[in-house]
């Protein structure tokens, strides 16, 4: 947790002097909203489920249209796995808060880059026969993506984009039950800008 919180620190330090900058020339005007649909690629273990649904609405503003912040919350899908006598499941959503970046390279294209903290709920079940059982978590975690695309007109833009989030499933029980994921997305984006 303190390294989560250090990495925010410095996130909110790096985007300061963009802030000041802009709130002196009343420039805070590029306020965004991105909705991402893809893919999700789960890493645990030697468990890998490439099958997937990928959600993922953000809102946000750039100072001067390049440097900003963002909120945002994510579904990354459920990944399963089957053995011979049971079925384990785990469907993770996440909050996220982070910095944003975007940078128009030649005339209409350009690349972005986002990162930070995310809240992770993960319901985690173990399902055997007709029998099953859920059971939540919370845990903190963090996220950094990449993306190219194009300036459709001066308020939409289409891209596609790669996201990677690192959750945790932990109930902090005396069995200590514990599992950290690498979730992989690959998602084509709409971002409106007001």
């Amino acid at each position: 947790m303190n390294k989560t919180l250090i990495a925010a620190a410095l996130a909110v330090v790096a985007v300061a002097p963009f802030a000041a900058k802009a709130d002196e020339s009343n420039q805070l005007d590029n306020f965004f909203v991105a909705g991402n649909l893809g893919q999700s690629d789960y890493r645990i273990g030697g468990v890998s489920d490439k099958t997937d649904v990928f959600q993922n609405v953000r809102f946000g503003w750039r100072w001067n249209g390049i440097v900003g912040a963002e909120i945002g919350y994510a579904y990354l899908g459920k990944v399963k796995n089957d053995f011979d006598f049971a079925s384990v499941s785990a469907k993770p959503r996440v909050g996220q808060i982070g910095v944003t970046a975007k940078y128009n390279f030649y005339n209409n294209w350009f690349v972005t880059g986002h990162g930070g903290y995310l809240r992770s709920r993960t319901t985690g079940a173990v399902t055997v026969g007709d029998a099953s059982v859920s059971q939540k978590s919370w845990n903190n975690g963090w996220y950094a993506g990449a993306g190219v695309g194009y300036d459709i007109t001066k308020n939409v833009a289409l891209a596609l984009n790669y996201d990677n989030y690192h959750v945790k499933y932990d109930r902090g029980s005396s069995d200590d039950l514990s599992a950290k994921a690498n979730v992989a997305t690959y998602s084509a984006s709409v971002e409106v800008r007001f």
